[in-house]
């Protein structure tokens, strides 16, 4: 069966992706933000997603069997009482035109429930026959979090809690709040590790229970009208909450123009690291609800995996926490947890539906655009860059690292979700401690008190992070041990822990020889690495979006393929300071 799921709606969406199923393996996913270089895609279509999965599988809508929607748009409109198609065949024209996707017949068109699709690609990818699942975000169409079990192919659902009661809008408006924008809920999770804790409950608007909780300061019943979600009605009763119980007021913010980057910037009264209590204190609720959803959904399914979906499981730190609580024996967070998974979930549930045996995920979700050696010099050539082709990529590339410099690697197909795992890097050596200023405030222009992450040769994993469990997603902190504070110190956060990826040579040979080459110079198997993108841009696609971030940031190199490209003025073997 060949699905192509889908996430995005013209003018009410974000997260734009598709990806392609084929008789259950993925064959290819992109996110619509990749191609339009507008971050998070609001409100895109995912046209140009759509079009590089089909032309990755040599297909045309005419040989798609179903199009499947990782909304159940139509119930949305019409609960809402907001007009929808009157059948199908417009509804598809709407979002996938003819005048782009010529066709002789159209697809099915399956609009998949949210939390649903969420799911699905949580159990469905997780090569687990059986397992709880837990699904929490900003809300699905009338839901926020989803209690459900795996069983034999089959997801019941168990429980749900509705959108006024979303623990992904409560945190949405922590970050409000303290001035970060409520969309930067990686960012207070990181700044959550700087501070202490007060008052979980945000003076009684927050309780406790033995099988999850509950919220004083928005009705449960909360319904929005003229819009297809409660997000910002939920926003403007928590802010409202907040301000009369925290002692901090809120961190106001306008945007303006600044001439410096040619484009509007937030901008705050105070330093949002003064709330470093306030994000602590969020991320501590935040854990101590959901930790008693898992005992909650343990006890009640009779389970002890548990699979987790939906843009909270960003959430690292929590997840660490989950992978510790000694009810969990078995832990799965899809890599793609935010929206543009569902494109996945939505593929996954309709094949999975018709009988189609689902490949599991295996370590990589690199199903993006790639480009051959000869396309990549034919760019470079256009372009009148200088390169040079090394006889090892990933030697020449470790000799600038091993000298203090700081290089993009791009390399292979693009991977999906927020987290750069070796194909669209940007990577240094993690010592000493200083290099995580460096890279933060003069090459990605961004907080200085921004964390970042290791990637390790999988076999390192037990003498660094204290595991032997592989953590290819770069999705759950661990602790670290006192040979990986000393050996990765910009790496490590205030509170000891850090957000590994573990590297197999089996699913990236490559990027896991590069981080063994760094070892022949540093004695250890480890690499800073962050995604390859300046402040507030999507991550990089194509060799072109490579070039122009590379020239615009101070690094020092880009591995480009097989090609490396040195910043101008330094020469072999050294690099900026």
């Amino acid at each position: 069966m060949r699905v192509l799921g889908v996430n995005g709606w013209p003018g009410a969406s974000h997260d734009g992706a598709a990806c392609l199923l084929v008789d259950g393996d993925v064959v290819a996913l992109a996110e619509e933000e990749r191609f339009t270089r507008n971050k998070h895609a609001y409100g895109e279509a995912p046209l140009s997603a759509a079009a590089h999965c089909l032309a990755e599988g040599g297909l045309t809508l005419d040989d798609i069997d179903v199009v499947a929607h990782g909304w159940d748009l139509p119930k949305l409109f019409r609960d809402r009482g907001l007009d929808w198609f009157p059948d199908d065949a417009a509804a598809l024209e709407h979002l996938l035109p003819k005048a782009l996707f010529p066709r002789t017949r159209d697809p099915r068109l399956t609009f998949v429930n949210h939390h649903i699709a969420h799911a699905a690609s949580a159990y469905h990818l997780s090569g687990r026959d059986r397992g709880a699942i837990l699904v929490l975000d900003g809300q699905g169409e009338d839901v926020s979090t989803t209690l459900a079990v795996g069983i034999d192919g089959e997801i019941k659902t168990l429980r749900t809690f509705t959108p006024g009661w979303s623990l992904g809008y409560f945190y949405a408006a922590v970050c409000e709040y303290a001035g970060l924008g409520a969309d930067a809920a990686g960012k207070m999770m990181g700044l959550a590790s700087y501070g202490t804790p007060g008052d979980l409950t945000f003076g009684g608007a927050l309780g406790f229970t033995d099988d999850g909780f509950t919220v004083g300061a928005v009705p449960p019943d909360l319904r929005s009208t003229g819009s297809t979600d409660e997000e910002t009605a939920t926003i403007r009763h928590w802010l409202a909450h907040l301000e009369k119980a925290l002692p901090e007021a809120p961190n106001r913010s306008v945007r303006r123009f600044d001439p410096r980057t040619g484009r509007y910037t937030r901008v705050t009264d105070r330093d949002p690291f003064s709330y470093r209590d306030v994000a602590a204190t969020a991320q501590a609720a935040l854990e101590r609800a959901v930790m008693a959803l898992v005992r909650s959904l343990l006890r009640e399914s009779g389970e002890s995996s548990l699979l987790i979906a939906g843009g909270v499981g960003f959430n690292a730190t929590l997840n660490g926490k989950l992978m510790r609580m000694p009810e969990v024996r078995d832990l799965f967070v899809q890599p793609l947890a935010g929206d543009q998974g569902v494109s996945l979930g939505a593929a996954v549930w309709c094949a999975a539906q018709e009988g189609d045996r689902i490949r599991p995920m295996a370590g990589s979700v690199a199903w993006g655009p790639r480009w051959s050696p000869d396309e990549i010099r034919g760019v470079l050539e256009a372009t009148g860059t200088a390169y040079t082709e090394p006889a090892d990529i990933a030697a020449a590339t470790a000799g600038v690292l091993a000298a203090g410099g700081v290089a993009g690697w791009f390399q292979g197909r693009a991977e999906g979700g927020p987290r750069a795992l070796g194909h669209r890097s940007m990577v240094a050596v993690p010592d000493p401690e200083g290099t995580r200023d460096r890279v933060n405030v003069r090459i990605k222009d961004r907080e200085a008190w921004r964390p970042f992450a290791p990637s390790m040769r999988e076999e390192a994993a037990e003498s660094l992070i204290g595991t032997a469990t592989p953590l290819p997603y770069m999705i759950v902190t661990t602790p670290v041990t006192d040979a990986g504070a000393a050996a990765m110190p910009a790496v490590v956060h205030s509170d000891r822990t850090t957000r590994p990826q573990t590297v197999s040579a089996a699913v990236d040979p490559l990027y896991h020889r590069l981080i063994g080459e760094v070892a022949e110079h540093t004695g250890t198997p480890v690499v800073l690495n962050t995604s390859f993108n300046g402040r507030d841009e999507p991550v990089v696609c194509t060799p072109r979006d490579a070039l122009a971030t590379f020239h615009r940031l101070p690094m020092d190199a880009l591995a480009l393929g097989p090609f490396l490209v040195r910043r101008a003025g330094t020469a072999p073997g050294e690099a900026g300071a």
